[in-house]
């Protein structure tokens, strides 16, 4: 009996959902001054298919392209941002194949970099 309930415990675990395990900027930091990227370090290779950046007004800000690959760290180029609250809205495709989201607020009290 042993050997199912080890079967049966590995392919629950196997079909876990991936999950969030950091992020820079840490969700409701207030920068001095605007990165120029934006990370996410998740506990799993994920690819990541969805990442949105808006302003607490809801303009979206565009960002820059990149190819969806699997990786356990994203780190996204940010054009400058000007001082104000922001909001990246996130997506992955966890390996048990279901979909997987969360928002990071944050800010920036200081100037945008040159």
């Amino acid at each position: 009996m042993f050997p199912i309930l080890a079967a049966i415990t590995a392919a629950s675990s196997a079909a876990t959902h991936s999950e969030l395990r950091g992020s820079v900027p840490d969700a409701g930091e207030v920068l001095d001054c605007a990165s120029a990227n934006f990370e996410l370090q998740f506990n799993a290779g994920v690819p990541l298919t969805t990442l949105r950046l808006h302003r607490l007004d809801g303009a979206e800000i565009e960002l820059p392209r990149r190819a969806i690959r699997e990786a356990t760290i994203k780190i996204i180029d940010l054009p400058p941002l000007e001082p104000g609250e922001f909001r990246a809205e996130w997506c992955i495709i966890s390996p048990d194949g279901h979909a997987v989201g969360g928002a990071i607020p944050f800010s920036v009290s200081g100037e945008s970099r040159p």
